[in-house]
């Protein structure tokens, strides 16, 4: 590898898959890290996410997954969260945004592992291991389909939006965020994937730059992260796990300060068949059971799994 990291050689594709499995083994005790993210603030005065004291160092990285799924309302929705990494932001989602059954999804199979020891036994909470452009899920299995700052990770993008198309019910929502790719123009990057959302059967998008809110939680982030690097990271991989965690002075972080790339969150609706563009939605319903393939029956290659922000407060966890 050159001097100068190349994010597209190590967060994408197959060894991005791999760079997670070892994260997963490197971090398997590691309880009280559950979330994957670069997190978001709201602007000051706005209220953040409300968390048990116990679970406060990562309340930014809460606040992203609580802005992308509130996006929905959730209330006796099945949902699933393609992505889901440590399991955090599904546990988080379920908890306090009152979804009936939450099925998490990842690539790395030691992820899953951790997230069936750290949030398992919670009733409706459930993690499946499986890939991104072939999920392990029946057809108009879900209501809403969570991806946070994981679909940069996959090589085929459009594959992913054509089988999130297929797991919703007509009426659902596929409620997205992610980070821009490093040298293409933030406007070109959102016009590629809205292109690809369209091919794939969806309505138009409704786009927020959340950029600003994601610079905040990242500065205000930044001491905790600093001190988790230099804990748990051997020296020799710190200089990576910095650009991974985005704190300051690192590539990503510079390229979101000074507008070389941008952070954008969508709420994307399946139509109702017979009527494109329809903004009703049938999340609220009788809850059904989510629909788990045998992973065999589906084939898996090399895929990994506003700029202000104000929040709800969440209700009560469960």
């Amino acid at each position: 590898m050159s001097s100068r990291l190349r994010e597209r050689q190590v967060f994408h594709g197959a060894r991005a898959r791999i760079l997670y499995e070892l994260i997963g083994w490197q971090f398997r005790n590691a309880t009280d890290l559950r979330f994957m993210n670069y997190g978001l603030a709201p602007a000051p005065g706005r209220e953040t996410v409300f968390l048990p004291s116990g679970e406060q160092p990562e309340r930014y990285c809460a606040g992203l997954y609580h802005a992308v799924a509130a996006q929905a309302d959730l209330r006796g929705a099945c949902v699933l969260d393609v992505g889901c990494g440590r399991g955090g932001g599904a546990a988080y989602v379920h908890r306090y945004l009152g979804p009936a059954e939450t099925a998490g999804c990842d690539i790395a199979r030691r992820s899953v592992a951790f997230c069936r020891k750290v949030h398992g036994g919670v009733a409706g909470l459930g993690f499946h291991h499986g890939c991104a452009t072939a999920l392990p899920f029946a057809a108009e299995s879900f209501d809403a389909v969570l991806n946070v700052e994981s679909a940069h990770c996959y090589p085929d993008r459009a594959a992913f939006f054509s089988e999130a198309f297929r797991v919703l019910r007509p009426g659902g929502h596929l409620l997205l965020a992610d980070f821009t790719p490093p040298r293409v123009p933030p406007g070109t990057e959102r016009a590629r994937i809205e292109r690809e959302l369209t091919l794939s059967g969806f309505a138009p998008p409704g786009v927020t730059d959340i950029t600003a809110g994601i610079l905040r939680g990242l500065d205000l982030d930044h001491d905790r992260r600093m001190r988790e690097i230099r804990t748990r990271f051997p020296l020799g991989t710190r200089r990576l796990a910095r650009l991974w965690a985005g704190t300051r002075g690192s590539w990503i972080y510079r390229d979101f300060a000074e507008g070389r790339r941008a952070y954008f969150m969508y709420r994307i609706e399946k139509p109702v068949a017979g009527t494109p563009g329809d903004a009703r939605h049938r999340l609220r319903r009788p809850p059904q059971t989510c629909g788990v393939l045998p992973l065999a029956a589906r084939g898996c290659g090399d895929a990994p799994a506003a700029s202000e922000i104000a929040f709800d407060r969440p209700g009560a966890a469960r």
